[in-house]
């Protein structure tokens, strides 16, 4: 007996946007970092002046003192993130503040995330972060 498929136009396969192909490659970026036994962190995020942190995600960091400059490098993917899970931390979306929580340790405080000061850090990092940008926006063109 032969299939028969129907009438109609058969359906195309959505191919995946942008945005969720960056969502993959940091699923498997944060893997290998798991994997290689990097201290991962929960990351929350909150109203000033609120109680409740809302869970937006999670990150592994080289060093644990590099949690917070991380968790504001990645600022747009955190709040992206946590917008479409919490909608109503939109209306408050310059009043936020972050925190976060070593993953292995859920019964401690969260600790307030501190923006840190720009110009200051590394020089070095500094020296290597410009080299990178003028590689890519070389390669761009």
């Amino acid at each position: 007996m032969a299939s028969s498929t129907g009438f109609g136009k058969s359906k195309q396969t959505k191919q995946p946007s942008k945005a969720a192909d960056k969502r993959v490659a940091a699923s498997k970026q944060y893997d290998k970092m798991k994997s290689d036994g990097l201290p991962e962190f929960n990351i929350f995020i909150r109203i000033k002046d609120k109680k409740n942190w809302f869970p937006v995600g999670s990150l592994a960091v080289n060093r644990s003192n590099q949690i917070s400059r991380a968790i504001f490098e990645k600022e747009a993917e955190l709040l992206q993130g946590a917008f479409r899970l919490f909608p109503v931390l939109r209306k408050s979306q310059n009043n936020l503040e972050y925190g976060y929580r070593l993953k292995e340790f859920s019964d401690e405080p969260i600790q307030l995330a501190v923006r840190p000061e720009p110009g200051k850090g590394n020089p070095l990092q500094g020296a290597i972060a410009q080299v990178q940008n003028a590689v890519s926006s070389l390669l761009k063109k």
